[in-house]
């Protein structure tokens, strides 16, 4: 399909960021509610990690074939999908909730059901974004789109924070099916050109996944990417979800609305990297950026083993938040702009595999983990893991050498 700026009017445009921030913003509210909801049923870190890992295991199970789907079906049609089912499913929370039915096992299933139609989304958007907008304008689109899920991750737990003085922790999955809702019918207010319209005829099968790992053999600058990044995450993901909320409430003696505004100030920090790299976004060298991004996330993660308190967390938090549009920007950009489209809906979907799944396996190992192990000392190990996977892609030329 010809690369062309098909949607860059500026309604599709905006249409496209508020549907991304809305859901995001609900997405952020699930999160912490989730998690705090299992902590404070449970005072188990063991069980909240399990149920953490349960909300990211379909990425494992499901998400390289949602990448296949995604090259031989409708993109828009996929995305819209998603929102509706996760919309439909989460709401099956505050339900069984009222009736006071809080079983571990029931929430950790429900997550496992909500996340796997979210399996289909992440790689039918960057797909979708891919094949509508020049290879020139890449960056600073997917600088632009990814700003409004920061601006949610940030306004998504303060607001959490505030709404829990006035309602309860079951409302807050309420908010998020809205939002998925909300940003379905945004979607579905896009004006779409012809040939996004049209659906795909041909049918996914096991030897077009398989088609996608032959396609790492003959590039290994991008089968090396990939590997980065799932090891990358083993070392990031699993304290910024499981970890922290520990932290904060074990280590620090915080409250469920200390968590939220934590939360808040990694997004602010994530939200001011965006906005930076948009506006410098023709002088950056993408290879470069993506592991100076890593280095900084795993070192910010080292210095969590001095935080004294609450306030100190949410200052470094901000700075470690900067690291991370650094790595998810760059990284989509290489793929969208130095792989062919009719490969990036798997190879995306690798990239959702590495990022999700990691984080599943690494969530229960950071649960599992701080049972004998002091949670700051985890991120001290973990921070090192993180900063030496960015060593590792500095010594790579061919990664390096990315414009």
């Amino acid at each position: 399909m010809k690369n062309t700026p098909t949607l860059s009017s500026k309604k599709n445009i905006m249409l496209l960021w508020g549907a991304q921030m809305i859901s995001a913003s609900g997405d952020a509210i699930y999160q912490l509610a989730l998690l705090w909801l299992v902590l404070d049923i449970t005072g188990s870190s063991v069980l909240t990690g399990l149920v953490a890992m349960s909300a990211h295991l379909p990425a494992i199970l499901f998400g390289l074939y949602a990448g296949v789907l995604s090259d031989r079906f409708n993109r828009f049609h996929l995305m819209v999908f998603a929102h509706a089912s996760q919309a439909i499913t989460v709401m099956i929370v505050p339900i069984v909730l009222f009736y006071g039915i809080k079983h571990i096992m029931l929430l950790g299933l429900l997550a496992f059901i909500r996340n796997s139609f979210g399996t289909l989304f992440p790689p039918a958007f960057n797909a979708f974004v891919a094949e509508n907008f020049s290879k020139n304008k890449l960056v600073k689109v997917n600088s632009l789109l990814t700003s409004s899920g920061y601006l949610a991750f940030l306004l998504g737990p303060a607001l959490a924070g505030i709404l829990l003085g006035i309602l309860t922790l079951r409302d807050l999955f309420i908010f998020d099916a809205l939002s998925f809702l909300i940003a379905m019918l945004l979607l579905l207010m896009i004006t779409l050109p012809r040939s996004v319209s049209k659906k795909k005829k041909s049918h996914a099968t096991i030897q077009d996944l398989l088609s996608g790992f032959g396609y790492l053999r003959k590039h290994p600058a991008i089968g090396y990417l990939l590997a980065l990044t799932t090891i990358n995450n083993l070392f990031i993901m699993g304290p910024a979800i499981v970890g922290m909320p520990i932290l904060v409430k074990t280590h620090l003696g915080g409250t469920i609305t200390d968590f939220a505004f934590v939360e808040a100030g990694m997004a602010l920090g994530m939200l001011i990297s965006a906005f930076t790299i948009y506006r410098i976004s023709n002088r950056l060298s993408i290879g470069k950026l993506l592991f100076a991004g890593m280095i900084w996330d795993g070192m910010t993660y080292f210095l969590f083993f001095w935080v004294p308190s609450i306030p100190v967390a949410i200052m470094l938090i901000i700075f470690h938040g900067i690291g991370i549009p650094t790595i998810t920007i760059s990284r989509t950009v290489i793929i969208q702009r130095y792989t062919p489209a009719n490969y990036h809906g798997r190879l995306f979907a690798m990239v959702h595999l590495g990022v999700v799944g990691m984080t599943s396996l690494s969530a229960g190992l950071v649960g599992f983990l701080s049972m004998v192990i002091p949670i700051h000392e985890i991120f001290f190990f973990f921070g090192i893991g993180g900063a030496l996977c960015g060593i590792v892609g500095v010594l790579i030329p061919k990664l390096r050498a990315l414009k």
